[in-house]
């Protein structure tokens, strides 16, 4: 399918993004190769200039300049060492390679399965397919999804995860949302002159008379490609190394490996919307935080140095190490929410950006999530009865030396429950009950602001599996005849809604309840069937 950028959805038809994209179209067609007298991409000027005057696009904005200049140089500076340890064998003073610890648990049985070669070879990470399905195909006539919105990984990425988060309710979120496509091309935006794709993205962000909010917006978003031109380019040095599939890179101090996880999010262009200072910063890592846990296996198998769960447990893969480790993930999601469970008015883009991640992870045609899920389902029980509805920042929840505490006077979530009547149709059985959720939820379905289908796919089904209701071949073969249905319905139900405070709010609440659950518990405990020796990155391209 064409990887192009030069349309806006229906919504956007005249808006100022549409009229720039023509002038872009034109451009291009005139054989423009990018360059000029306007704005250059150059994230390494750029991430020195917001270094050396974080305040020159106004006092304002300054704080939150300053922290990503901040925290794209504090990551650049542990990927040097990261680099130092992969060419001289010696852990470097604030990173080092080492063997996870194993337990004799459910969780080590899954990993010694993947040791053993059980998974194959096979791996859906960081793959980029289409979806061939009618339901999909409805949504970008209906909607005006087109170019590289083809992609569901770019389409749930840029045109509902980017929309979810509200930073604005008018043509500026459109641009936004252009600024988060250079995370899907992280591995080469780099290369400006590399190719019609990429020219036009350079293009594209160099939008004449932008306001100083989005230029701001921009050159944070530059400076977190300044972080990840150096991963690749350290990556790329050293794709060719085998892995043993059980090697994880830990971290001695808590905040610089903040920082670091943080630059890895993707999704700098919305920072402005994140609450200044640590609240903001431990948002921004924990929206990659919750991405990890899918990826726990294919991280070991490629040794991934941004991957996070396995920092918090320093190196360990034993069940009680992985359990306290999520109890915190959770308690640090907790905190952005209100005491009864729904999103502060000042964490409305961490939070929406924090569970969107969930949501794009079920939806994206990449991640072999269910599959994982399959084979560690009777986990959710050993994560469920954990303290899952506490509070607390980072800090709250680690030392410096990133050894996991327990909250001293812990804030707390209360979910006001109700029952939501389910009935729904699993490789030819009827299901029918009540499941107990958040009455934002609830309120969602009946309201009409939240298909059913969503609660079904990422609630009710996965719960009649852990309930030995079904099992899991009848599960795997129901998740995946409706895959393509429910990714046509979650981006659908966000453009129907325009994205509303009400639509969010039951969003973020189904999210919330599959964390209380422990399903994500079981997702990530499965996912180490991946595994296996492997090479350095070989998830990406080079």
């Amino acid at each position: 399918m064409p990887m192009s950028f030069l349309w806006v959805p229906t919504t956007g038809v005249g808006s100022p993004v549409d009229r720039h994209q023509q002038d872009v179209r034109r451009k291009l067609e005139a054989g423009h190769r990018g360059g000029g007298p306007g704005w250059r991409y150059d994230p390494e000027a750029q991430l020195a200039e917001a270094l050396a005057d974080p305040a020159a696009l106004g006092e304002r904005f300054a704080p939150w300049t300053r922290a990503c200049a901040e925290m794209a140089r504090t990551g650049r500076g542990l990927l040097a060492e990261i680099r130092d340890v992969r060419e001289n064998g010696a852990a470097g003073a604030r990173v080092g390679l080492r063997r996870v610890a194993v337990g004799r648990d459910r969780v080590g049985e899954i990993h010694a399965r993947g040791q053993a070669g059980t998974n194959g070879g096979r791996s859906t990470k960081s793959k980029l397919g289409t979806c061939p399905a009618s339901s999909w195909r409805a949504v970008t006539d209906t909607f005006g999804l087109a170019g590289a919105a083809a992609y569901p990984n770019i389409a749930v990425g840029c045109w509902w995860m980017a929309l979810l988060s509200a930073d604005h309710r008018d043509w500026r979120q459109h641009y936004i949302a252009l600024l988060d496509h250079a995370f899907y091309f992280e591995y080469n935006v780099d290369r400006v002159g590399g190719g019609r794709t990429v020219r036009e993205l350079e293009l594209l962000w160099d939008m004449p008379g932008l306001e100083a909010e989005l230029r701001a917006r921009r050159l944070h978003m530059a400076c977190e490609m300044a972080y990840f031109d150096t991963k690749r380019r350290n990556e790329a040095e050293h794709r060719g190394e085998r892995t043993d599939g059980r090697s994880a890179w830990v971290y001695a101090d808590r905040d610089s490996w903040r920082d670091s996880k943080a630059s890895d999010s993707g999704i700098f262009g919305h920072y402005l919307s994140f609450p200044a200072g640590t609240a903001g910063r431990d948002d921004m890592m924990v929206t990659g935080l919750v991405n990890d846990w899918v990826d726990l296996g294919p991280d070991l198998r490629h040794e991934e140095s941004g991957q996070s769960v396995l920092a918090l447990t320093r190196g360990s893969i034993v069940q009680e190490d992985l359990l306290d480790c999520y109890e915190r993930t959770v308690w640090m999601m907790n905190a952005q929410l209100t005491p009864h469970g729904y999103v502060k008015g000042d964490r409305y883009s961490a939070a929406a950006l924090t569970v969107a991640t969930c949501v794009w992870q079920m939806c994206n045609h990449r991640q072999d999530l269910w599959r994982y899920f399959a084979l560690a389902s009777d986990l959710c029980e050993s994560a469920a009865g954990r303290d899952l509805y506490a509070a607390g920042q980072l800090a709250d929840c680690y030392t410096p030396s990133l050894v996991p505490i327990t909250l001293p006077r812990a804030d707390r979530v209360t979910a006001p429950r109700r029952p939501l009547r389910y009935d729904v149709l699993v490789d030819g059985a009827r299901h029918r009950g009540e499941l107990d959720v958040h009455e934002a939820l609830a309120d969602g379905v009946e309201d009409g602001v939240l298909p059913m289908l969503l609660v079904e796919y990422g609630l009710v089904v996965p719960l009649l599996l852990r309930d030995g209701r079904i099992d899991a071949d009848t599960f795997l073969r129901h998740m995946d005849r409706t895959y393509c249905d429910h990714f046509a319905a979650v981006v659908r139900s966000g453009h129907v809604t325009g994205f509303s405070p009400d639509y969010a709010a039951a969003v973020v609440a189904l999210v919330m309840e599959q964390w209380w659950h422990g399903i994500w518990f079981a997702i990530g405990a499965g996912s180490l069937i991946e595994a296996q020796p492997d090479l350095v990155a070989a998830d990406r391209s080079h």
